[in-house]
Parts: structure tokens; sequence; C-alpha cells
């Protein structure tokens, strides 16, 4: 069930279109969470509900490996590094019967989030 909420609670931030070439070698655009094809300007992937971005549109044949990616959100003013309950990425979770909150991105122990 948590692995559910995850993945949903990340499908809500935009992702880069991903330009893909089929097997005839035509481009079509498709959805970088489950490479669907999507309609130019659709806000959100029929198949997984990602929500989409075609700002800059990403080419399926990149490098592999691993890159940094930067999101940027508002925190409330009294918010600390590490302090899951006002994060707004966080959500409750049950562990042992009681209800925790939890990071989506695993990062609960090692927070990596910047404070600008």
């Amino acid at each position: 069930m948590q692995d559910d909420i995850r993945e949903q609670l990340i499908k809500q931030f935009p992702s880069d279109v991903v330009e893909i070439l089929d097997q005839s070698g035509k481009p079509y655009y498709g959805c970088p969470t489950c490479k669907r094809a999507v309609t130019v300007g659709t806000d959100k992937c029929p198949g997984c509900g990602q929500v989409l971005a075609w700002d800059h549109i990403r080419k399926e044949n990149q490098k592999k490996g691993t890159m940094t990616a930067v999101l940027k959100f508002e925190v409330a003013g009294d918010f600390t590094k590490g302090d899951c309950r006002k994060c707004p990425l966080s959500y409750i979770a049950k562990e042992k019967n009681e209800n925790v909150y939890e990071c989506p991105l695993k990062m609960r122990a090692n927070c990596k989030l910047e404070l600008m």
C-alpha cells in the first residue's frame, strides 16, 4: 500500500515527455514513466496518470547511468531539514500499528533537501 501512495505522489510532479523512435524509426512522444504514446499537449498520461511537462522534450536514446535532478518547492518558514512532519513530500504511513511520516524518496534518515 505504501509503495502505491509513494508512486502516486511522485507522479503528481511533472516529468518531461520523451521522444521515442518506433520500430520503423518514426518518432513519437511518450510518457517518461510507462512509455505509452501521448498526444502533444496532453497534461496527464492516460495510461499511468503521470503529470507531463512539454518544456524540455527528452530523447529516449540518452546516455545510460545516473543524473542529478533538482525539484524546487516551497516549505514553511519554520521547516528544518529532516522534519518530515512539515515536508510537503511526506505522507502518513503505518509502521508497527503506528502512524509515521514517511519520505517518498526514502531520505528520512539522510535528508538531502537544500534550503535556500
